[in-house]
């Protein structure tokens, strides 16, 4: 295809210059259209305009330099290295290349070159790894102000700046750099046209204060246009979800009196509320899509049961995938208990179960024998052997990828359906950054706690003070008791000064040698770990030293404290899921934060914000008031957001405000424009995204 008539939603192969290697090299960054090149923007912009004085420099810092190459030669060995020595002046700064040294072999002794990079020190030898560098000439016009690109160097800086004008140039030619907003729009939010903010992103001007205020704000203009183009997508999805719906759940109110009743236990007025919005849900027209939000020990569990229940009632199987094996196999058992006066077949599929056990378990799900089945991520790769699956149940939602969490949802035996959904999350979240952060989602609260539940008494202790710690912890022990002891790391991290599990278990052993210790961490097999959790659970060891791995699915209503290692180092939620692991029985529990001589001032407060509440929502409105929204954000959806190309949940919440402005004016744009922004914006695979 030729270069002239390509538009912004073909395939980057087309573009001169591309071939296999880069093509894999744009597809594993995420650019697989014009657009998507187009919309790859700078990280920042180097300013080229100073040069660096190596006295002033640190180890470590940026730097840029203009000199001569006085020898170059490779080093010897199975992967040799290309080293260049060149004089910036009366001084020799080292320049290595590693990896694919050939592509940097036109270098030779008497070039002068423009290079910039990491800087190392280390005795009389400065030395750049892999420095951008560019070959010049005595009263060349040197570009100043120079884009900077995260591309995880599998494709150089040259290469995808040249990609990128080439990109460019392609579309103002065929005249598809036109802005989809009209120009009162862009005057009432602040946001330069679409191509001149390209040009500011990728091609800046020479003056750096005037090139990267321009960048700032058309980075802002195409985030903007990101969090519209998701409204609208939000909005497609919705109606077709409505459209296609008609997989219609019956509740049969008496059937279901009569299991609440036998319940060992009263529902509380959270999860009788949580019941009922799920069943408005299945009683109308449109598909359950909620995300059910409950504190620990809240009792989520129950009322997912419940969703399964009146789904399976209705002739249609249910799904509940989870992320750990420890908490798949304490949902089965959970389930298997809820469930056991009734002719309800549960199965459960982890990696772990043999090629025979996998294949009779899904058979009985092809047939439909097995009514409701819990997993772990071998569900994602069986999808689509569901009889006629209608409600698939998420836990910890947050700890799988928007495409894992697609993969389930698009099941074949229900093509032409909408299959129900449910997402359970026991991490709480400010209501004001929840609206934004869960649009496209009902939303159900559960922030009661269980009647038999008595508060846990949470202590505060500096690390110098654990001899204390340790007498409370006999006293519990002697009690009948069992006790987590919870640590940061597995091994020694340099520059991290935590207590690691390893020599905690150690140190314990010896101080406890008239209990039984055990030891818990990612490092050990699953067999491993099983036996680890099973031993605690039934009392063959009295305490657990363990890391974070508890957080989720380990339920033993007799641990009644747990010691928790440098708790400065966790976010305040983290802390508050961790102290819900005891507390789950009738006696008194208790909560130990150990932290370091070298706690700030913000971090005790933050310690005493979870010691004077047991509420998680509480909890994280102190947290979000102690640290903002950005570094709040950075802890609770770090790794996690995946719905955005540019923009951030940070963003999401900042631009709130101007989003619900623009609605008035977002119905004008007309419907070709809107199915443009869509496409752009798609991270999906999707060919075509139409209203």
């Amino acid at each position: 295809m030729s270069t002239i008539h390509l538009s912004e939603k073909d395939d980057v192969k087309y573009l001169d210059g591309v071939g296999p290697k880069t093509l894999k090299a744009l597809i594993s960054l995420g650019i697989k259209k014009i657009s998507d090149l187009i919309l790859f923007l700078p990280s920042f912009l180097i300013n080229k305009t100073m040069l660096s004085n190596l006295d002033d420099v640190k180890s470590g810092e940026s730097v840029l330099f203009i000199g001569v190459i006085k020898k170059v030669f490779r080093t010897k060995g199975y992967r040799p290295n290309l080293i260049a020595q060149v004089d910036i002046g009366g001084s020799i700064i080292q320049i290595r290349f590693i990896h694919k040294i050939i592509i940097f072999s036109h270098l030779n002794t008497g070039d002068r070159i423009r290079f910039s990079g990491i800087l190392y020190k280390k005795n009389s030898l400065s030395e750049i790894i892999h420095p951008e560098i560019e070959k010049i000439k005595e009263g060349d016009n040197l570009e100043l102000v120079t884009p900077y690109y995260k591309t995880k160097k599998i494709i150089s800086q040259n290469k995808i700046r040249k990609l990128i004008k080439q990109s460019f140039d392609v579309l103002k030619n065929n005249g598809n750099l036109y802005d989809i907003f009209d120009d009162n729009f862009l005057k009432k939010f602040d946001m330069p046209e679409y191509s001149n903010a390209v040009k500011y992103c990728h091609f800046p001007c020479n003056n750096y204060d005037s090139a990267n205020k321009n960048f700032l704000i058309s980075k802002q203009r195409f985030i903007l246009e990101e969090l519209f183009a998701y409204k609208f997508m939000l909005n497609k999805n919705l109606k077709n979800t409505q459209k296609n719906f008609n997989l219609k759940i019956k509740i049969d109110e008496q059937e279901e009196y009569e299991l609440i009743n036998n319940l060992p236990f009263k529902l509380t007025k959270s999860q009788s509320k949580c019941l009922q919005e799920i069943k408005t849900n299945f009683r109308s027209d449109q598909y359950l899509k909620r995300l059910l939000q409950g504190d620990v020990g809240s009792g989520k569990t129950i009322v997912a049961a419940f969703a399964c229940y009146y789904v399976v009632k209705s002739g249609f199987q249910a799904a509940v995938l989870v992320p750990t094996e420890i908490l798949c196999e304490q949902h089965y058992k959970t389930f298997k208990s809820f469930f056991s006066s009734l002719n309800i077949n549960i199965s459960i599929l982890k990696s772990n179960q043999t090629k025979h056990e996998k294949d009779e378990i899904m058979n009985a799900i092809a047939s439909g024998q097995t009514h409701i089945v819990i997993g772990t991520h071998a569900l994602l790769y069986n999808y689509n052997q569901f009889k006629s699956l209608g409600l698939v149940v998420i836990d910890e939602q947050h700890k799988f990828g928007v495409k894992q969490r697609e993969i389930i949802i698009k099941d074949e035996s229900n093509n032409k359906l909408q299959i129900h959904q449910l997402f359970l999350s026991a991490t709480p979240i400010p209501r004001s950054l929840s609206l934004v952060l869960y649009q496209g989602l009902d939303y159900s609260i559960m922030d009661e706690m269980p009647r038999n539940r008595k508060p846990i008494s949470t202590y505060i202790s500096n690390e110098s003070n654990n001899e204390n710690i340790y007498s409370h912890i006999s006293e519990i022990l002697k009690n009948g008791g069992q006790v987590y002891w919870v640590c940061p790391c597995i091994n020694y991290t340099e520059n991290i000064e935590t207590q690691y599990v390893l020599d905690v278990y150690e140190k314990l052993s010896k101080i406890f040698n008239n209990f039984r210790v055990g030891c818990l961490h990612g490092q050990q097999s699953n067999d491993e770990n099983r036996k680890s959790i099973n031993d605690f659970t039934s009392h063959n060891t009295d305490i657990l030293v363990c890391t974070t791995m508890i957080e989720v699915g380990v339920d033993s209503p007799n641990a009644v404290g747990i010691v928790i290692e440098n708790s400065e180092r966790f976010g305040l939620s983290q802390l508050h899921q961790l102290r819900g692991r005891v507390g789950r029985g009738d006696k008194k529990s208790y909560c130990f934060l150990v932290h370091s001589d070298k706690i700030s001032a913000i971090g005790l407060q933050r310690l005493n914000a979870l010691k004077n509440s047991q509420n998680g929502f509480v909890i994280a409105e102190e947290d979000l008031k102690l640290r903002g929204s950005g570094e709040y954000l950075g802890q609770k959806q770090s790794g996690n957001n995946k719905d955005f190309i540019l923009a951030t949940a940070q963003d999401a919440i900042y631009y709130h405000n101007h989003i619900i402005a623009s609605e008035k004016d977002l119905k004008f744009i007309d419907k070709n424009n809107i199915n443009i922004l869509m496409e752009r914006w798609n991270k999906t695979d999707n060919k075509t995204i139409e209203l």
